[in-house]
């Protein structure tokens, strides 16, 4: 049987976790081992699609999907983002420098 608070396998005779020191009475006890399906993915992902742009968050999505989807989404719309925005920038600041002539009579 494992503890609900730390995880750890514990005696099915127990009354507290000897790991952490959660009481077990009155516990709904699981038999199976807790899932890491939830691992945390490392915020230096962020540096992919910082540096590369979208390719960088092709990549960082794709690696990162299947581990923690909303966190790999959140990365290729960073990458989308940084890349598009400066070019909007870009384009904007260009049409609004550029200096329009008058007809000539």
């Amino acid at each position: 049987m494992f503890c609900q608070s730390c995880g750890r396998a514990i005696a099915e005779t127990a009354s507290v976790c000897p790991n952490c020191g959660a009481p077990v009475k009155g516990m709904a006890m699981s038999n199976v081992a807790p899932s890491n399906a939830a691992q945390r993915v490392s915020g230096a992902w962020y540096l992919l699609p910082l540096f590369f742009g979208i390719i960088g968050g092709i990549i960082a999505w794709a690696v990162n999907k299947d581990k923690d989807p909303k966190r790999a989404r959140n990365l290729l719309i960073f990458g989308l983002l940084w890349t598009f925005i400066p070019i909007i920038i870009g384009i904007a600041v260009f049409l609004y420098t550029v200096p329009t002539q008058a007809p000539r009579p």
